[in-house]
């Protein structure tokens, strides 16, 4: 039965080690390789932010966020949108850099306009949010 064991081991272990190098033969499998690393690379440097809106009535005065049902962004260059979090009313976690238009979901007697931002490091507060202010309209 010790012989067994120590054959499977050894035959266990030489597939092992068998499988586990990769043997590079041309010069064109080398370079997809470098392609396919810089490509991981390039993704993991995008910056994201945190984005914050802001409701302000006709007055200037500041109403909270939750007084609306939620919030949506979408990215004017791809089109992609985005909803604020369902925890907290108005926050856009970890928005990749671009311009985006933000807007409310309407309640029933009451709602906010649109506003375009441009999600960049210029536009974030030294908390670290950048804010985009909707005016807040009701009935």
């Amino acid at each position: 039965m010790k012989i067994f064991q120590k054959t499977v081991l050894i035959v266990a272990l030489a597939l092992f080690i068998s499988c586990d190098k990769e043997e590079i033969t041309t010069t064109d499998n080398l370079d997809s390789k470098a392609l396919k690393t810089n490509k991981v690379t390039e993704r993991t440097t995008e910056v994201f932010f945190d984005v914050y809106v802001e409701l302000v009535d006709n007055n200037g005065n500041s109403v909270p966020a939750s007084t609306l049902p939620g919030y949506g962004a979408t990215n004017l260059e791809t089109g992609v949108s985005y909803y604020d979090s369902r925890y907290e009313p108005g926050l856009f976690e970890s928005l990749p850099i671009g311009t985006y238009r933000f807007y409310a979901r309407d309640g029933y007697f009451d709602g906010a306009s649109s506003a375009i931002v441009d999600v960049i490091p210029a536009n974030e507060t030294p908390e670290g949010w950048i804010i985009a202010t909707l005016n807040y309209w009701s009935e």
